[in-house]
């Protein structure tokens, strides 16, 4: 009676654990931009218009089955991170990067891009919607060093223009260099010991500004900042006559150091190093 028992207890079980609804399979989290896998021949395109080499750092964001990421490490030595929110596709990454033999150049994480923290990448590569690009724009000129190379598939930064456009396969790609900051007031002294004062404003890379030099103001003409360089021109009254003079230099923080260059015959480049007063800086992260 006992055994009768349990054999009916038993097939009772199995059949609630057989008869049982299947665990329905979990969902992919709510999505800012659809899974769109690039072509290889775009991501090799991405590639080679943001320079990567072996010593770059690339972050994809939004990075899908991990493509682009692996790529860079197979073809270029490059090292690479590339966040996304859909579990499976952070699965399909890690594997297909075991695949290619790059697990120690790789990694994938499933997190949201917004909350990364890309301060150390030194490019970036999006595939993402017009409306995230802005509202991610702020993050990258506010967290990516100066110099940053950025290339967006597709869509653009609104009103930051791209460096370059190409376009591949259809679809336009998008080149940008994280500018440095610039704005506020520098100051420093000609070799005559003379206060010169530079102001300067800034909406992305595109810079405005004037230099006072005692009495005088003068208006910047040519001006260019890719990056952390910075050019411009002056024309001013020297010794009664006018002048243009081209200045170079290096940004770094609150410090420029370059070079001015006459315009006058014969005439050899001198160093500038300005410094800025912090006081005067404004955000160009918008």
């Amino acid at each position: 009676m006992n055994i009768l028992l349990r054999l009916i207890l038993s097939t009772m079980l199995w059949a609630s654990v057989l008869c049982s609804p299947p665990e329905a399979p979990a969902k992919d989290p709510a999505l800012d931009v659809p899974y769109e896998p690039t072509s290889q021949g775009i991501a090799k395109e991405m590639l080679e218009m943001a320079g990567v080499t072996s010593k770059d750092l690339l972050y994809d964001l939004g990075c899908g089955d991990g493509r682009i990421v692996i790529m860079a490490a197979k073809e270029r030595g490059t090292t690479g991170m590339g966040v996304d929110l859909v579990p499976r596709r952070i699965s399909e990454s890690r594997e297909n990067a075991k695949a290619a033999g790059v697990t120690h150049l790789v990694r994938f994480f499933e997190q949201n891009l917004f909350d990364t923290d890309i301060r150390k990448a030194t490019v970036v590569i999006l595939y993402l919607y017009p409306d995230v690009n802005l509202r991610l724009r702020p993050k990258l000129l506010g967290d990516l060093d100066p110099g940053t190379r950025i290339v967006s598939h597709s869509h653009t930064m609104g009103e930051w223009e791209d460096d370059a456009t190409k376009r591949v396969e259809g679809h336009d790609l998008h080149f940008f260099v994280v500018p440095a900051n610039v704005t506020g007031t520098w100051r420093w002294a000609d070799p005559e010991g003379q206060i010169i004062s530079l102001s300067l404003t800034q909406k992305f890379q595109r810079v405005m500004g004037s230099m006072t030099v005692g009495p005088e103001t003068y208006s910047l003409t040519d001006c260019s900042l890719r990056g952390g360089t910075l050019l411009f021109t002056v024309e001013r009254t020297v010794q009664g006559s006018k002048q243009v003079f081209s200045f170079k230099g290096r940004v770094s923080g609150n410090m420029i150091t370059g070079e001015i260059t006459p315009g006058g015959p014969g005439q050899g480049a001198n160093r500038w190093q300005a410094t800025r007063d912090p006081s005067t800086i404004v955000s160009i992260a918008e």
